[in-house]
């Protein structure tokens, strides 16, 4: 919903509009002009016969002041233009009771208009599921100067069904023209509103546009129940879909051949009867359905292997004896973005093994006892039958797997330390070789220290969360103690690697295996991994929400509205306490890794996880890295000063990333030197510039910083020193981060652009 502080400057707003029109068409002089007419701008033609036909054109263009000249001319402006009293003795042509000026003279009369104009040019940069980046111009008419911009999204079309969404308001400093809005909801449309204000927080006429905000992925549908099996044939019963993160644009009826239900359906992948066969998958798309096909509370059936056509898909009759799965998926479509979604197939279909009697009769509707009896027999000898060849081809595999995993032991066993120095000076990964390590074998290692999770635990879902250094990863579920727990899952393609390839990435998995086993609970851990012959998942926990989300989204909150003292509004809807305790949380974390001999180079808000919103995790280090869709982070801002100057990394280099983390920590998530060009940072960094404390920072959490930022590397705290001293401040008295509103607060800029590359 709207904001108390917004309905306050929108009521108020509407309120001097009422009294100012008490004044509108009051004189305000008579005023010569040496230079003439020719240097006034903002002329309204066809406006100068009468004193109201000068003033509402003026007003309607959001001027101050009206100005009739010589009785012929009406011209506009909110600036002092005024000279010498001048000789107004013309009438108006229109209306001979009002003064319109004179020669090398001009009447001035008050428009009522106080506020700003509309800012300009308001267009849409960026958009995402839950975000809109927009930008504005300052407006033409400004009548005074600005202190801040004030935002209103307004939910005008939308898919959610259950509950409402209300308006949501944002403010930011004059300084601001362009900003990204968040915490919206997908495939809805949105009317945004911006509006300047002046110092007494009463905000001018609105630029508005309606922008979508990108679909979401739609929840999976139901699972398609198999009703009865014929030869060549099965009915399946499908429930229709609920999706509020956009229009249901179709059904796929889906037919999957085989037992591997664990690779999730990709729609891209996903193709026609005959390009699937020429492309020898194991998978086609048998029917497209319009919704009103699938209606709640209709049977719904459906006749998978009919031989029609359903929309442009071919319904081909299914082969005899096939181990044959089927799946719906919804599709959705809006704006030229599509995603999809599918019900996850499972052998506990009912009716999935297909019986060939001889005849197009149903297995369900035979009713002599004999034929069933004899039914019954070959079912049982048959599906012993099955279960042996099963298990012949399943210890097949595993026996050449195991040959397979036995070479790359051989292959992989390294025969010096594990995480060598290369020839450039750089330091492989994340860590440095400080001590000299045993002989390790990776392989052995891995099989040791890391849950071998069975198939049957693990769902991929249809989602990409990012790509990582060896290949996409995905959201998924891990079933522990019978519940399901989120994890990201790095899908590597380790029967294509080279060798050098899989001993990078055995290096990585060992930084998080390293890293597993201390007593904090601030770092991201490995859950396990799952083997196929060709493919590696590596489970790693994931939580959707980032601490630098956690920060933007804090910001919109109510504000003080001007002359209300009676309660103190906060600028951030987090307490002070819970954003120290996240600071010292990922300093102990980093303490731990430190001590692990682990470099993390990529220290900042977008890297820490928040597990339920409250507890941190840190995250982008050895495999557990990744780069959501196209964007990849740029970490300049963060980047300690010897870096610019060496290009090696130390643990006390994370510690000035750490210093430049506590400051956007404070700045609710702004971009550090948004005032700098990324190029300009790290030369101007290396010649002492450093950030600035904020005034809702203490002297002592910044000295913290500065300490963090000390050239000499000595000088710099160690993380267990940071986590000491930030649970010193928990511990005092003292306020030290104090996100009480006051006069002319204003959140530093956050520019999405500067933090990527």
């Amino acid at each position: 919903m709207i904001s108390t502080a917004a309905l306050f400057i929108v009521s108020l707003s509407l309120f001097l509009t009422c009294l100012g029109e008490d004044i509108i068409g009051d004189p305000i002089g008579c005023f010569q002009d040496n230079a003439g007419a020719s240097d006034l701008e903002n002329e309204m033609p066809h406006a100068s016969n009468t004193v109201e036909m000068c003033v509402q054109a003026c007003r309607n263009h959001y001027y101050k002041s009206a100005l009739i000249w010589d009785a012929s001319q009406c011209f506009c402006s909110s600036e002092n233009m005024h000279y010498a009293d001048g000789i107004c003795n013309k009438t108006c042509v229109g209306n001979s009771s009002q003064v319109c000026g004179g020669e090398n003279s001009y009447s001035v009369y008050d428009t009522g208009q106080r506020t700003p104009g509309p800012p300009q040019n308001l267009t849409l940069l960026n958009v995402t599921e839950k975000s809109l980046h927009i930008q504005w111009s300052t407006p033409a008419v400004t009548n005074g100067p600005l202190s801040n911009y004030l935002i209103i999204a307004e939910p005008v079309s939308t898919y959610v069904s259950s509950t409402s969404l209300g308006l949501q308001t944002w403010q930011y400093p004059s300084s601001t023209n362009k900003t990204e809005l968040l915490n919206l909801h997908p495939g809805t449309l949105y009317n945004v509103s911006v509006a300047a204000a002046h110092s007494d927080g009463i905000a001018g006429a609105y630029i508005s546009d309606k922008f979508w905000t990108e679909i979401g992925e739609p929840s999976p549908p139901p699972t398609p129940e198999i009703l009865q099996s014929s030869k060549g044939e099965m009915v399946v019963k499908l429930l229709p879909a609920m999706n509020d993160q956009g229009p249901i644009s179709f059904y796929h009826v889906v037919v999957i051949f085989g037992e591997d239900d664990i690779i999730p359906l990709k729609p891209e992948f996903l193709k026609n009867y005959n390009e699937s066969r020429e492309k020898d998958l194991p998978f086609y798309i048998a029917a497209e359905l319009t919704p009103d096909k699938l209606k709640p509370g209709n049977e719904n059936r459906f006749t998978v292997g009919d031989g029609k056509v359903y929309g442009k898909y071919y319904n081909p009759p299914l082969p005899v004896d096939a181990h044959v799965h089927v799946s719906l998926g919804v599709v959705s479509s809006l704006n030229g973005v599509t995603k999809a979604n599918y019900a996850k197939t499972s052998h506990e279909q009912d009716g999935i093994v297909i019986l060939n009697v001889g005849n197009n009769m149903v297995v369900e509707n035979v009713n002599s006892g004999l034929e069933v009896g004899l039914s019954a027999a070959v079912g049982v000898f048959g599906t012993l039958l099955v279960l042996s060849i099963v298990v012949f081809f399943i210890l097949r595999k595993r026996v050449a797997r195991q040959a397979r995993r036995t070479a790359e032991h051989q292959e992989l066993s390294l025969e010096g330390p594990i995480f060598e120095v290369e020839s450039s000076g750089y330091i492989h990964n994340a860590y440095v070789p400080e001590e000299i390590e045993e002989r390790v074998d990776h392989y052995k290692t891995l099989k040791e220290k890391v849950w071998n999770i069975p198939r049957n635990f693990l769902d991929i879902q249809n989602h990409i969360l990012g790509i990582g250094r060896y290949g996409n990863v995905m959201r998924g579920t891990v079933q522990q103690r019978g519940f399901p727990v989120p994890v990201a899952v790095h899908v590597i393609p380790d029967g294509e690697m080279i060798p050098a390839e899989k001993h990078s990435m055995l290096q990585d998995l060992g930084v998080l295996i390293r890293s597993a086993g201390g007593d904090t609970p601030n770092i991201i851990q490995l859950v396990g991994i799952c083997e196929s012959p060709e493919t590696l998942y590596v489970m790693v926990e994931h939580h959707p929400a980032s601490l630098k989300d956690l920060l933007l989204e804090s910001r919109s909150l109510n504000h003080t509205p001007s002359g209300e003292d009676s309660e103190i509004h906060k600028v951030c809807s987090l307490p002070e306490r819970q954003l120290l305790e996240t600071a010292a949380g990922i300093a102990r974390a980093m303490d731990y890794l430190s001590r692990q001999k682990i470099i993390h180079k990529q220290i900042a808000a977008r890297n820490v996880l928040m597990a339920h919103g409250v507890v941190p995790k840190l995250t982008a280090f050895g495999i557990a890295q990744f780069s959501r869709g196209n964007e990849i982070p740029d970490y300049t801002r963060w980047t300690a000063q010897e870096i610019f100057r060496s290009g090696r990394y130390v643990s006390k280099s994370d510690v000035w990333s750490f210093g430049c983390l506590l400051w956007e920590i404070s700045a609710l998530g702004g971009t550090p030197y948004s005032d700098v060009n990324t190029i300009e940072v790290g030369p101007r960094v290396m010649r002492g510039l450093r950030l600035p404390q904020l005034r809702l920072v203490s002297d002592d959490l910044y000295q913290l910083m500065l300490q963090c930022w000390q050239v000499d590397l000595d000088e710099r705290p160690s993380f267990h020193e940071c986590a000491c001293v930030l649970e010193n401040l928990l511990d005092d008295s003292v306020v030290h981060l104090n996100l009480s509103m006051y006069m002319g607060f204003h959140y530093e800029q956050y520019i999405p652009d500067m933090e990527r590359q």
